[in-house]
C-alpha cells in the first residue's frame, strides 16, 4: 500500500487551488447540492403559499427554517446525502428525501408529499445549474477578469509615452509605445466583458417532457405556465417557456464561447507578452530565492506566461467540448458533461488573477515584468526566428 495520503487527481485541487477555490463555493458537487435543496424547498414555499392541494401557507418561522437548512447547507448535509444516495442511486432523489427528513423534523409531515411535486430532475437540475454558474461567474470570475482588465487600462496609461519598435510579419516595423498595444488588449478584452455581463440565465420548470402534463392531471384549473414562470423569475433566472424534457443549454453553450474568446485574446497576450521578453522588450526582476532556471543562473524563464498559454488553452478545449455538445436535445437530465463546469472554467481562472500570474500583466506579479530601459534603442533585435514557445524550464 502507498505510503502517500489521499492526493488530488488535478492540479486544480492541487497547485492551483490557490487560484481556484472560490469556484469550489458554487461549482463543486455540494455546491451544487446545495442549490438543489434550495430549488426543492422554494418549489414547496410556492405549492404552500398558493394552499394548492389543500395545503396552507408555513408559518414565517418554518419558512425561515426551511430557507435556513438550504442557506447552511454544509458538512452534516453532505454527509447524509451520500448515505442516502448510496440506496437510491439517483442524486436529485436523496436531495427530495434529505429535505423531506428535514420536514419531518419540523413537523410538517403533513406536507411532505409535495417535496418534488410534478419534477422531472432536469427541472430541479437546470435551475440549480444556473444558480451555481451564475454565482461562480457574477461573485468569482468575472471580478477577477475586471481586475485583469483594469490593470491593462493602469499600465497603459503608465507607459502611454514608453516608444517601443512595433513588429509586423516578424520585422522591425513603425514604432508604436507599450501602452497602446497594452490598450488594444484591454479593449478587446472589454468587449468580451461586455458580452459576458450580458449573459441571460435561463431555467426551465415544465414537467417531464415540457408539456406540464403532471401538473395539469393533478390540477387542470391552475394557470401553471404562470406559476413556472413566477417560480424561476422568483429565483432571479429567465424564464424559458419552450422546451422538450431538458432546458435547451443555448445560454451556456453562448457563455462558454463567450469565456473561451476572452481565454484566447488572454493568450495572444502572454504569447506576445513572451515574445517581447524574448526580444529584450521586458525584463524579468529577479526575486530572493526564486530559481528563474534549475540549470543557468543567469536567466529567469518566463514561465507564468507558458503556463498562462497551457491552462487557458485547456481551458478553451474543455468550454468548445461543452458549447458544442451540451446543446445536443439527446443528453440526459443527469448527464454528466454539465458537471465539468468547474473543470473548465478554473484553468481561466488561473490566468485571471493579476496577484498570482502573469496574464493580467506582470508589473505585480511574481514575474514582475516592467519595461525594459533598452526599449527605445536597440530592441529592433528581433528573435522572431525561434519559436514563440520553449520546451519545459531548464
Amino acid at each position: 500500500m502507498s505510503p502517500l495520503p489521499i492526493q488530488p487527481l488535478s492540479p486544480l485541487d492541487g497547485r492551483y487551488r490557490p487560484a481556484v477555490h472560490a469556484l469550489g463555493e458554487h461549482l463543486s458537487e455540494a455546491g451544487l447540492n446545495r442549490a438543489r435543496v434550495l430549488v426543492e424547498v422554494e418549489w414547496l414555499l410556492t405549492l404552500t403559499d398558493r394552499r394548492l392541494f389543500g395545503s396552507e401557507p408555513l408559518s414565517a418561522e418554518n419558512a425561515r427554517a426551511l430557507r435556513a437548512f438550504a442557506a447552511d447547507f454544509g458538512q452534516d448535509e453532505i454527509d447524509r446525502l451520500a448515505t442516502l444516495e448510496a440506496t437510491t442511486r439517483h442524486d436529485v432523489k436523496a436531495v427530495e428525501y434529505l429535505v423531506r427528513e428535514k420536514l419531518t423534523e419540523l413537523g410538517l409531515t403533513h406536507v411532505a408529499e409535495l417535496t418534488h411535486f410534478a419534477c422531472t430532475s432536469e427541472d430541479v437540475n437546470n435551475l440549480s445549474y444556473a444558480l451555481t454558474v451564475r454565482a461562480a461567474v457574477t461573485q468569482v470570475w468575472l471580478p477577477r477578469f475586471r481586475d485583469v482588465i483594469a490593470s491593462l487600462r493602469r499600465w497603459a496609461e503608465e507607459t502611454r509615452s514608453q516608444p517601443m519598435l512595433a513588429h509586423t510579419h516578424g520585422q522591425p516595423a513603425t514604432p508604436t509605445t507599450v501602452g497602446k498595444e497594452f490598450a488594444v488588449v484591454a479593449h478587446r478584452l472589454e468587449r468580451q466583458l461586455a458580452r459576458i455581463e450580458a449573459t441571460e440565465y435561463l431555467g426551465k420548470f415544465s414537467g417531464a417532457t415540457g408539456t406540464f402534463s403532471a401538473h395539469l392531471a393533478a390540477d387542470p384549473d391552475q394557470d401553471w405556465p404562470a406559476i413556472s414562470r413566477e417560480f424561476v423569475t422568483h429565483l432571479g433566472l429567465v424564464w424559458n417557456p419552450l422546451t422538450t424534457q431538458i432546458e435547451s443549454h443555448d445560454w451556456q453553450a453562448e457563455l462558454f464561447q463567450a469565456v473561451a474568446h476572452a481565454n484566447r485574446i488572454l493568450h495572444n497576450f502572454a504569447t506576445d507578452a513572451w515574445t517581447y521578453i524574448s526580444m529584450g522588450y521586458f525584463s524579468q526582476v529577479p526575486q530572493a530565492g526564486a530559481t528563474g532556471s534549475s540549470t543557468m543562473p543567469h536567466k529567469i524563464n518566463p514561465i507564468r506566461f507558458e503556463n498562462a498559454e497551457a491552462n487557458l488553452e485547456l481551458s478553451c478545449a474543455l468550454l468548445d467540448s461543452l458549447a458544442s455538445t451540451l446543446v445536443t436535445s439527446r443528453r440526459s437530465a443527469t448527464s454528466p458533461t454539465r458537471r465539468h463546469s468547474a473543470t473548465s472554467a478554473s484553468p481561466s481562472a488561473t490566468r485571471c488573477s493579476p496577484s498570482t500570474t502573469c496574464t493580467a500583466g506582470s508589473a505585480r506579479s511574481p514575474s514582475r515584468m516592467r519595461p525594459s530601459p533598452r526599449i527605445s534603442t536597440a530592441t529592433g533585435r528581433c528573435s522572431a526566428r525561434r519559436s514563440r514557445r520553449s520546451s519545459a524550464p531548464r
